[in-house]
Parts: structure tokens; sequence; C-alpha cells
């Protein structure tokens, strides 16, 4: 992200113009943890990953009845009713916290519990049914037209006649986090409040990297010091129960874990105080003198990027100084995101080792190097720091790198010294394309974008580059059902003539016959189940080895050049599930409630007329996911022949309706800035929302 971003894009913060991508951890929201038993018709508790999840829960009886949905509070608090419905129950949270995606499960044993749901309480109900858990175990009871999978409800009808299998599995889990779990809280009905402290300081220090499978293993690792508290394996088979392994921490270790715990609350107050200069009542812009005490004179962005041009760009009310601007640290990143050194560049090209693992093997040798989140000085004290940041209450984040640096307002010392890397992102799509008939399909992308202007500026050396992107799940449809041992890679080339957006070359870097000029990938799954099967070297996405939080590597080249550049980039959200996104419709996607002009057939009355403020959408948004309109698109065909793309950014205040005007349109494939067209046979209307961190765009036909 570029802090000489115009104010204008801030209104549309969450959307792809501040391409704000990371993760979350903790927060100070906090939620009011309930001193009474609840009624015996609900179930109560705080959803967090350190930061309070936003989003919505429901909850899934052993007879396969679901609960009304319940969204939490603004600290993760919720409450489920589940009247009429009978115990056991699993209960699952889809949301967003600290600008990243969040899908997770938690159990009760009876009605009236208060249960937390967490990533600990989803490695407990993963542990206790033998089966992966995180977005898999979403995806396998993700209730379609209130129809609950028959593999969902076995599994919680088989723990209901087990009951020592849950006792055993939160067990398991409150011995592997036990160095930093003195008092033995309860994961799952312990009290959790989301405010960095109790369980909640917990998860603000862990990272919990589910199983992908039967037979895969959990683990639970300290973010600060990349040590393992413990592992749990899941079973070949679904119920035969898994097995757990605790470690503990040495004293050196545990007084390191002791010094980190106060990294985090000492960041966010560091910042709190930076946003503090920009108050929504009352603002004028601070000096240049105010900012500079808060951003390190080792700050970068990308190339020119540096302290001079960020305190320019926070000092100017035209630029990124505005009321109420906020820099917020949701957690700690999961690793050190330097850019690559040399050294460690030289292993993306390294014969010996595979495309599937280079990814694995650069952070692998980081971490055994002692390259973790957190760095520690001889004496053991934190002297530097990578967090999860989130500006101007995007719905996503991104890694910057805190130091502790001379001359601060801030307690321990801290400075902002930012990412070091170009303006890229790899954003999460799904589609709704609603026919003649209303009757819904769903598709599901990756777009792959850098900035352009930024990559002109870098002086690589040539004018047209390569982007190399390696990490998990990036494969080829040849590949995707079976291990790859051939070292086949995603390759991403900007620009083709003509074209200003990356484009999607195959794995052997030809031109795609599959995706043409497309800049965004899709499920090898999805790819699976269509008639039409695609190449072998087609490159997808196999959507079981990603997860938000996965690290990639992008390395720019220059044509004619050596490779030079490389950065690690961590994800945000994945494409949701069809099964999810089948049956969440109405909370994910927005609904067309009126067309001006109301019918086609008056639409092509205006042909070859300026149809500037003649079109408007009309349309309405669920508050379930929080979600913001993105933009909106009218497609007008001639045939097969496509004769107008108009694409619009809406923001601000403008979430009901769109209207086009020829000062707003983002993209025109016909007569520029005349935004007319001649005879059209078709159209398709086309509305993108901004919810859980991805982009879902719903199109159907033009009225009749």
């Amino acid at each position: 992200m570029k802090l000489t971003l115009k104010r204008t894009a801030l209104v549309i913060a969450g959307t792809a113009l501040l391409n704000l991508y990371g993760c979350g951890g903790g927060s100070s929201d906090s939620a009011t943890v309930p001193s009474t038993p609840a009624p015996l018709t609900t179930l109560s508790g705080t959803a967090a990953v350190g930061a309070p999840i936003s989003g919505s829960v429901f909850a899934i009886d052993v007879n396969g009845k679901v609960s009304p949905a319940a969204t939490t509070s603004a600290g993760g608090g919720f409450i489920v009713n589940v009247a009429g419905m009978t115990a056991p129950f699993i209960l699952s949270i889809t949301g967003t916290a600290g600008g990243r995606l969040v899908t997770l499960n938690s159990i009760a044993t009876a009605a009236g519990q208060t249960v937390n749901i967490t990533p600990l309480t989803d490695l407990i109900v993963s542990t206790a049914l033998g089966r992966p858990g995180g977005s898999a175990l979403t995806s396998l009871c993700a209730p379609v037209n209130q129809v609950v999978p028959a593999n969902c409800v076995s599994s919680l009808a088989a723990l209901a006649t087990t009951p020592a299998r849950l006792t055993s599995a939160t067990d398991a889990v409150v011995a592997i986090i036990a160095p930093l779990n003195p008092t033995g809280i309860n994961p799952l009905t312990g009290a959790l409040v989301a405010n960095g402290t109790g369980m909640d300081k917990i998860l603000d220090q862990i990272l919990m990297t589910p199983a992908d499978a039967q037979g895969a293993m959990a683990t639970i690792t300290l973010i600060a010091t990349n040590k393992s508290l413990g592992t749990v394996t899941l079973p070949q088979n679904a119920g035969a129960g898994a097995t757990s392994v605790p470690t503990s921490l040495t004293t050196p270790e545990l007084t390191k874990a002791t010094a980190a715990a106060a990294v985090l609350p000492e960041i966010r107050a560091c910042l709190a105080s930076l946003s503090a200069l920009y108050p929504k009542t009352g603002f004028q812009a601070p000096s240049s003198q105010a900012v500079s005490a808060f951003i390190d004179d080792t700050f970068l962005l990308g190339k020119g990027e540096d302290k001079a041009a960020t305190v320019a760009a926070l000092t100017n009310t035209a630029d990124f100084a505005f009321p109420g601007l906020t820099f917020e640290a949701t957690g700690l990143s999961r690793y050190d995101m330097s850019p690559l050194t040399p050294q460690e560049i030289s292993t993306l090209t390294d014969a010996n080792s595979t495309s599937t693992t280079r990814v694995a093997d650069f952070i692998g040798a980081r971490l055994a190097a002692g390259k973790t989140a957190i760095a520690f000085d001889a004496n053991g004290v934190p002297s530097s720091a990578w967090v999860q940041l989130r500006i101007a209450g995007a719905d996503t984040g991104e890694d910057w790198k805190m130091v502790k640096s001379a001359g601060t307002h801030c307690v321990g010392g801290w400075k902002a010294a930012g990412s070091g890397k170009f303006d890229m992102h790899m954003d999460a799509r799904i589609n709704r394309s609603i026919d003649t008939a209303g009757v819904a399909s769903f598709t599901r992308q990756w777009a792959f974008h850098i900035n352009k202007e930024t990559l002109d500026n870098q002086q690589l050396g040539g004018t047209t580059f390569s982007v190399d992107v390696r990490g998990p799940g990036l494969t080829d449809f040849g590949d995707y059902s079976a291990d790859i041992t051939t070292g086949r890679k995603l390759q991403l080339v900007m620009p083709r003539p003509g074209n200003t957006a990356m484009r999607v070359a195959d794995s052997d870097g030809t031109d795609s016959a599959f995706y043409g000029n497309a800049e965004a990938l899709q499920s090898c799954q999805d790819l699976a189940g269509i008639a039409s099967q695609p190449g072998p070297r087609t490159p997808c996405i196999d959507e079981r080895k990603v997860a938000p939080g996965h690290v990639y590597v992008w390395a720019v080249k220059a044509a004619g050049q050596p490779l030079s550049v490389a950065f690690p980039f961590q994800i945000s959200a994945v494409p949701l599930s069809k099964a999810f996104a089948h049956a969440n419709q109405a909370s994910l996607f927005a609904t067309l409630t009126s067309v001006t002009p109301s019918t086609f057939s008056a639409l092509t009355a205006l042909a070859n007329t300026l149809l500037d403020g003649r079109v408007t959408f009309n349309y309405t948004q669920s508050a379930t996911y929080g979600s913001k309109i993105g933009a909106c698109a009218l497609y007008l065909r001639n045939g097969l022949t496509q004769i107008l793309s108009a694409e619009q950014n809406v923001g601000g205040s403008d979430e009901t309706s769109c209207t086009f005007t020829t000062s707003g349109l983002n993209s025109l494939a016909s007569e520029s800035s005349l935004f007319k067209f001649a005879t059209a046979t078709s159209g398709t209307i086309q509305v993108t929302t901004r919810v859980l961190g991805i982009q879902a765009s719903s199109s159907q036909p033009y009225p009749n």
C-alpha cells in the first residue's frame, strides 16, 4: 500500500484500491462475559482470535437442526437461540478479525452453556471428532436450504455417544498451552474478554496451524520464538481418536515469551498515540515534527516510499492526512516478513528444490536462524517486531515492521519501519451468476495484482517484467490431484502489448489458452467439474492447501535481467466454499431492487445516446458480515460480441445505489469517454461488494 494514495481513495477503505492485506491478532475491544448462567434456550460466549471476530454464529444440533444465525457484538460476544434443539451442538462462525477471514468452530454439550469460539476450541472440536477443523469442518457442516450434510450429523451423533472423547480433547489442548496458562483456564468455557488479558493474551501469543487432512498434524506454536507448544495428530479415519503431544518451555524460552508478551500492548499504545494526531473533530493536519517521532529513519514501503515521502503524505490533507485516520496493530505477524536477501533469492532458482517446497524452505530457514516475528537483543529484550497493521479501518491489513529507536513518544521506544515491499495483493473473489430462470451458480477466483507504476519506478533494468508467485496450493491442473515433484510454477507476466494488467501464463511461461488475458486463477476443484477440461499445464489453486495466513513469495524480474527482488506476502482471505456461498447468499451479495431504465427495451432506446447519469442500479446489503459496496458494472452485447463494458467504483455514502457517470468510470471498452453504444441484443448487470475480506460479485440479465 502506498501512502501517496489520494484521500478520495480512502472513502473506499476495504476495497482493492487500498490493497491492505494481512491477518488478525488482538484488540482493545471488549465483550461482556455473562455473570449469570445463560437461559436454557440459548448458548452464549465470545468469538476471538485475540482480536474479536466480527461475523455470524449458528449452531447445529445432534439431529441436524440449524439455529437462527446470530451476529457478534463489537467485542465478539454472541447469543444463539437453540430453543427446541437437542444437545450436543456444533457452533460455527465465519467472519473477520483484524483484517483476516476467520472460520472457526466450537462445541457445547448442553443448552444454557457459555462457550467460546477460538482457534483453541476449533482444535478441541477437530480432535474430538477426528476431522480437520476450520474451514474444512465448516464446509462439511454448511447447511444448504437448512439441510445439514449427513457426514456432519453422523460425526456429532458419534461424539454424543462417546462424551469422553470431548473431555480427552479438552484436556489435551489445556496441557499443550500449560506454559502460558498457569491457572488452567478451560479454552471452551473459561472467561474470555477480547482485551489482551487472560485467555485473550494467550491467543495473541500463539499460532495454531490446523490439520488439513486425516492423518495430518495440527500444531500450536509460540509466535515470538517459533517454539512448538505441542501437536495433535488426527487419525486416518474420523472418530478413531487423535494423538496429542505437549512440549514444555525451558526457562530461557519462558523468559523470552514473557518479554514478548509486552510487545503487542506497547505497540498498540504507540499506534494509538499516532492515531490521536488525527481526531475526528477539531482536526488540523499534524506537523512534520509530530509525525516524524513515530516513523523510523529506516522506514520503507517500496522504492521512493521512504520516511520523507511518508511523513509528507501523513501531514498533507490532500493526501493521507484526514480526520479519523487510524493505525491499529491487530496482532503479531506469523514470521519475519522482510524482503528476501540475495542469499534467500538464490534458493528460488535452486534446481534441487521444487517449486512446492521453496517457500516453506525459505521460511523454515529463517525460523531456524532465529528470525522470528520478534527479534531480541543480546540481553533477551525485544528490539523489533513484525505486526499486522490495519489502516483507516480497512477490512484487510498488511505486515509492517516496528523497531525500537530513539526520539519517539512511545512506551518501549517503538517506531514504524514499514513493510519494505511493493504495492501488491492476492485478492480472493466469489462470483454469483443468476440466469433468466433465477437459478444461481458460483465461481471462485484469486486475483494477482501489483502496482504497475511501482514497478516502473524500481530501476530494475527494463520495462517488461515477469512476476513469479510461489506458495501453498499454487499448481497446475495436471498435478493438483497428486503430490508435485516436477518443480512447476505459477508465472504472471506484465504487461502484454495492449494490456496494462497482469495476465496468467501457463506453468511453462507460455500464453495460457484457457485464461487468455485473465489476471485471476480459478480453483482446481472447480475446474475438475466443468465439461471442457483445461490443459494439464493450466495454473489453478488447490484449495485444500491454502488458508488465511499462509505465506507466498513474489519474485519480480525485469526481462533480460537476473532475479534481484522478492517479497514474502501473507494472504488474509481465500474464496469461500460454494456450499457456504449458496447457503448464505442474502448475507454475502447485494440484492438488486430496481433499475433505471427499468427494462432492457427502454435501455436500448438510448442507443447512440450519451448514457452519462441515465443508468442507475438500486440495491440492498445485509449487515450480517458488514458488507460494503465496491463497484457496479454494465455489460452489453450484440450477439456474442461485447460492445460495452462499463465499470464504476462506488464508496462512501453510496451504499444503496450506483449511477454511472463518465467521470466515475474506471473502465470502458466502447467509445471511451462518450459512454455510448450501438445495437445491443442482451445486457448484464453486476454489483460487487466487499465482504469477509473478499470481493463478492453478483450478476444477472438486464430485466426484460
